[in-house]
C-alpha cells in the first residue's frame, strides 16, 4: 500500500513546529515519543484499518536537536480535509514550501522523493 505523504524543511525543533501548526490542525492533544532515529507527534487512531482521524508528524533527531537537513513528514488519515487545503495552509503557516507524494526512507538519512504536487510559502 503506498501512503502518500506531506513533507517541508525547516530549522525549527518539533515542539515549535507543533505550536504553530496546532492552529490549522488541533494538535494540541498530540502525544509525542522519540528513538535513537526519529522523534514524532501522534494524533487520533494509530490503527491503519479505523475510520477516524490520525496524524502523525516525524523527523529524524541527533539527541540534541532536530536534524534540520532532513525532511518532516506529515502524514494525514480521515482528516476530512482536501489534499490542496492541507499543504496550502501548512505552507502559508509555517512559511515553507511543502510537497505531498511518496516519500522513501532508505536509512541513515537517505530519503527517495516522488512528488505529486507542492506549495509555495
Amino acid at each position: 500500500m503506498v501512503e502518500y505523504k506531506f513533507w517541508f524543511f525547516i530549522e525549527k525543533e518539533m515542539k515549535d513546529i507543533i505550536k504553530e501548526l496546532d492552529t490549522i490542525l488541533t494538535l494540541n492533544e498530540s502525544h509525542r515519543d522519540y528513538e535513537d532515529t526519529w522523534e514524532w507527534y501522534e494524533y487520533g487512531a494509530t490503527d491503519q484499518e479505523s475510520k477516524d482521524i490520525y496524524i502523525n508528524i516525524s523527523r529524524e533527531h541527533n539527541w540534541r536537536h532536530g536534524m534540520y537537513d532532513c525532511p518532516v513528514i506529515l502524514i494525514f488519515r480521515n482528516s476530512g480535509l482536501e489534499v490542496d487545503e492541507i499543504g496550502h495552509s501548512i505552507a502559508e503557516q509555517l512559511g515553507v514550501k511543502v510537497n505531498y507524494g511518496e516519500v522513501m526512507y532508505g536509512g541513515d538519512s537517505d530519503y527517495k522523493y516522488k512528488v505529486i504536487l507542492d506549495w509555495k510559502k
